[in-house]
């Protein structure tokens, strides 16, 4: 707390025999502590002017003798203003895993400004280059930080949680649902800033009411017996109508009123994915409102359409096993596991947990948030080390499936210049992880995403439309859909890090999921290095779109991307399943190492691919080119051009190692919108010969070039799959060093800048095996909340 000096000025105005006016006046001030009173500057406000008057008198009083005269008083308080940084304490007053830290706020120094309760009073009285120290327990707010070079870091050695979550007081019976307890939400939340929210009991987060009941610990299983989804069919909707019907293929729904409800579904391509609310339920049968845009019409959606899918309804009324609750009407329903008097039971009522705006040079040191986003806006130059971010975003509705619509569910970073994530864990997620929109320079080490975007739509660890993007050192692993996702021209390099299971809750796209989005131009990534990375694990899931099934999933998803170089990197462990019972009996995944696209758009471009090893993959390279019919006509409507159809111009594909496998290139006529956009697909069989699949690496190189796809290919080589895994040490466990006598050995050109000799070997262990070291070495804490 600022101290103040007080200046009492008592102006005295006497009349005497003379008539002369006298001023007095007297200074009355409050001790200040010497050390303090070096660092401050003293205001003084200007002098209060004292009017004087002379009253008339009548002669009575003039006989009596008595002069009355007005007096003035003025108080002006001044405040000390501190101009040198210091060290500011924060003490918890509600440390749940060890009561015995807590401390009372009429213990601590609070009029000396040294120590406080509350990390955003410490920041009310910080100034510049103070540094707020936090000391262990639970701090249930949103930190705002206003002001520029502030420190803010946990004491050493001490765990501080910042929680977007409230108590839950007050639990009764439910008398309608046995083992069902129910309470008032707390008064601060609101449902119009936060729809829905997070259950949490002794720390550890609680499932939302569903059917089917969730009974793995994993959010994104969607095919899995446990994982919360049951398999759906007989999918459709009549023309005229919002309502859509959808039938759970092996259990019958609950015997109770669930209208009101909400209804998830995994139908179709992701754009495709339903949301709505549920009108009637019988049996098998869901009838819901579609509330996005994929499923809010009156068309028609034939049975044929969708023949299988996943899905899921939620209803307080689906309480039914321990753990499980739902928030309806002010009220929450909960089933504890156990005695609910054993529990400390709390959910999310505010949406944020950090917001800085329009701030530089701010460090947050160690620093835990649960349950709530984060806002960074026109803020530069900061540092976030050893931080964690966990159970960001609730379940949320949303009308689109873009990465737009996800934007502000996990860190989103808005027009901010060099900051620094480093050491850093999040985690648990419905949203997004890291959204950068616009700004330079963000970098990301040594840094966990993990367990992200449960929504199932476009989600990702780390977006950026942030040119100088820099990510090293990091570890991407259970994503809903993409890892990293770019879709603007920027400079983004990605360099020793690990991707692991990416599109969990999808098909058609990858960890690596770079793209112009339908433009006609190329994605100019700037030079950007994509180097010793590791991409692994890959799957995806069967879905169900056109009236047949899809799994396609790609390593490097690099469509209509140009001005780049991949070097170096491994790729493994993507054997497409083969599904041999059920409605996909005998249908097998499609999983690629490369898809390029460019559909229309000319990558004039470098394209390099230097020392890559591809193993246990299904196909190599994949091309789907778009000739332009319409393209004179859009030309003189403006468009700059000036090729009628996409090609790679520049390519370099040097001392790489695949398996064998088909290489594609698909080649379709259309007449397009100026903006890219698909009018019409237009018959021209005189191009049917430029399509071309085969397991020949040469055939396809040299057909590219007769219809400008340049890939330039030197000493690049294929490996067979009942023989090629004895060219590694130890293919099935990811150590996919050479053996010595792989012909793959010293058979590589030399590149500058580079490979390592003039007869490298070939593949992504040339020279080191550095790339087998990539990913984060951060080790995830233990968060003492969970009890």
């Amino acid at each position: 707390m600022k101290k103040a000096s007080f200046i009492i000025a008592l102006m005295l105005a006497m009349v005497g025999c003379s008539g002369e006016t006298e001023e007095s006046s007297v200074l009355v001030s409050d001790l200040v502590n010497p050390v303090q009173a070096e660092n401050t500057e003293e205001k003084v406000e200007e002098k209060v002017e004292e009017k004087v008057e002379t009253p008339k008198l009548p002669e009575t009083a003039i006989e009596d003798n008595r002069v009355e005269t007005e007096i003035k008083k003025e108080i002006v308080i001044v405040e000390e203003k501190r101009t040198q940084p210091m060290e500011i304490h924060v003490y918890s007053t509600e440390v749940p895993w060890d009561e015995s830290l807590e401390k009372l706020e009429s213990d601590l120094a609070i009029e000396e400004g040294k120590e406080f309760a509350s990390i955003n009073a410490a920041l009310s009285s910080a100034i510049e280059g103070d540094t707020i120290i936090v000391h262990e327990g639970l701090y249930r707010e949103m930190l705002n930080i206003k002001k520029d070079n502030i420190t803010i870091k946990a004491a050493e050695d001490e765990y501080v949680l910042i929680s977007g979550n409230e108590l839950i007081e007050g639990f009764v019976p439910d008398k309608e649902r046995p083992g069902v307890y129910i309470a008032d939400v707390p008064s601060n939340y609101k449902t119009t800033t936060l729809p829905f929210s997070q259950v949490f009991a002794n720390g550890a987060v609680q499932d939302m009411a569903r059917f089917p009941n969730l009974t793995m610990d994993d959010m994104m299983m969607p095919i899995e017996e446990g994982g919360g989804y049951g398999e759906i069919t007989k999918i459709y909707k009549d023309a005229g109508t919002l309502e859509a019907n959808i039938e759970f293929s092996h259990e019958e729904l609950p015997d109770v009123d669930l209208t009101g409800g909400i209804f998830r579904g995994i139908i179709g391509k992701n754009r495709e994915y339903a949301l709505g609310a549920v009108v009637a339920t019988e049996g098998k049968k869901v009838t819901f409102t579609g509330t996005n845009s994929a499923w809010n019409h009156t068309n028609a959606v034939g049975l044929k359409a969708y023949g299988f899918g996943y899905g899921f309804v939620t209803h307080k009324n689906l309480i039914d096993i321990p753990g499980e609750w739902y928030v309806d009407g002010g009220k929450i329903y909960y089933m504890p596991d156990g005695e609910i008097r054993d529990l400390e039971v709390e959910m999310q009522v505010r949406a944020n947990v950090l917001q800085m705006n329009n701030v530089d040079n701010t460090v947050l040191e160690n620093l835990n948030f649960v349950a709530g986003s984060a806002l960074i806006k026109s803020s530069n130059n900061s540092i976030i080390e050893g931080c964690t971010f966990r159970y960001l975003k609730p379940f949320y509705m949303l009308n689109g499936y873009g990465m737009s619509d996800s934007a502000q569910t996990g860190v989103y970073i808005e027009n901010s210049d060099n900051n620094t994530f480093k050491d850093t864990y999040l985690g648990h997620t419905w949203g997004t992880g890291f959204y950068i929109a616009g700004g330079d320079g963000n970098k990301f080490y040594n840094c966990i995403m993990e367990d992200i975007g449960w929504i199932g739509t476009f989600t990702a660890g780390i977006y950026s439309s942030g040119d100088n993007t820099h990510i090293e050192d990091c570890t991407f692993r259970d994503n809903g859909r993409f890892q990293i996702r770019v879709d603007k021209d920027i400079k983004i390099d990605v360099l020793h890090s690990t991707f692991e299971r990416a599109m969990k809750l999808g098909e058609d796209a990858g960890p690596l999921e770079f793209t112009s989005t339908g433009k006609i131009a190329p994605l100019d990534l700037k030079g950007s290095e994509i180097a010793y990375n590791q991409v692994f694990d890959l799957r995806g899931i069967p879905v169900s779109s056109g009236g047949k099934p899809r799994q396609f999933v790609v390593a490097f998803y690099m469509e209509d991307v140009n001005n780049y170089t991949a070097h170096h990197n491994l790729v493994y462990d993507m054997e497409a399943p083969v599904y041999t019972e059920g409605f996909l009996k005998g249908f097998e995944g499609d999983n690629i190492f490369l898809y390029m696209g460019p559909r229309y758009n000319q990558m004039t471009k470098p394209v390099n691919y230097y020392n890559n090893t591809a193993w246990d993959y299904v196909r190599n390279i994949n091309v789907w080119n778009i000739e332009i019919a319409n393209h004179a006509e859009l030309v003189a409507g403006g468009l700059k051009q000036e090729g009628n159809t996409g090609s790679l111009d520049n390519g370099h594909f040097a001392n790489n190692l695949f398996n064998e496998g088909p290489f594609s290139l698909s080649w379709y006529t259309q007449n397009l919108k100026p903006t890219g956009g698909k009018i019409a697909n237009v018959p021209n069989p005189d191009a049917s010969w430029k399509n071309i699949t085969t397991d020949s690496m040469e055939e396809y190189f040299e057909h590219g070039e007769k219809i400008g796809y340049f890939f330039n290919p030197e000493n690049n080589m294929m490996l067979d799959l009942e023989t090629g895994a004895e060219n590694y040490m130890n293919a099935d466990n990811g150590d996919f060093r050479l053996t010595e006598d792989s012909p793959a050995k010293g058979a590589g050109i030399p590149i500058e800048g580079i490979t390592s000799s003039d007869t490298p070997d070939l593949g992504a262990l040339e020279g080191s095996d550095y790339v087998l070291s990539a990913g984060a070495k951060l080790k995830v804490r233990d968060f003492k909340e969970i009890r």
